[in-house]
């Protein structure tokens, strides 16, 4: 098998078998966002709480970063209007380490990254900030939190901010030699 470097990892010629999940069509009226979480407790908790707080909101949950740069080179079409990552999940690569490859993009610099951590270190979210987050939050534990946590995502990013439409072309061949 031949892979070829991108950004920080070796992606393998294995895509054509896997199915990415894609955001809604244009025109939809939803508001698709990417999560790039591995604990499963904050996936479930958080698509809860959007179920309650942002109805309008598609979720793609992406596991790996090794996933979510596979989602990022295969999707065609409108890209997520807003991206949750965490500072860390499974493997070497971080969520700061998809940030950086993200902002290099010439359309997923213009996707806004909300950064999520277990904690505020310091060196954390000045990095965060510096790879080009959007914002850095501290994750709610509780339900509840969550809860205010989606209702603030919804007003500010769905209701209030203007962002950009971003349309990608796959670049998927761009990855197999």
């Amino acid at each position: 098998m031949k892979s070829k470097s991108i950004g920080f990892i070796n992606i393998v010629a294995l895509i054509k078998d896997k199915t990415m999940p894609s955001p809604c069509s244009p025109g939809s009226g939803r508001f698709t966002i990417l999560l790039i979480e591995d604990d499963r407790v904050v996936i479930d908790m958080l698509q809860r709480a959007a179920k309650i707080c942002f109805p309008e909101a598609d979720y793609v949950s992406i596991t790996t970063f090794e996933e979510a740069v596979l989602y990022l080179f295969s999707l065609e079409g409108k890209g997520p209007q807003l991206i949750l990552v965490d500072v860390f999940f499974s493997g070497l690569q971080t969520g700061l380490d998809f940030l950086k490859l993200l902002k290099t993009d010439p359309q997923g610099k213009f996707i806004p990254v909300i950064v999520l951590s277990a904690n505020d270190n310091e060196q954390q979210v000045k990095q965060a900030y510096r790879e080009g987050a959007a914002s850095y939050f501290v994750k709610p534990f509780s339900f509840e939190e969550w809860k205010v946590f989606m209702t603030n995502l919804r007003l500010f990013w769905f209701q209030t901010a203007t962002l950009p439409l971003t349309y990608f072309e796959r670049r998927v061949s761009i990855l197999r030699e």
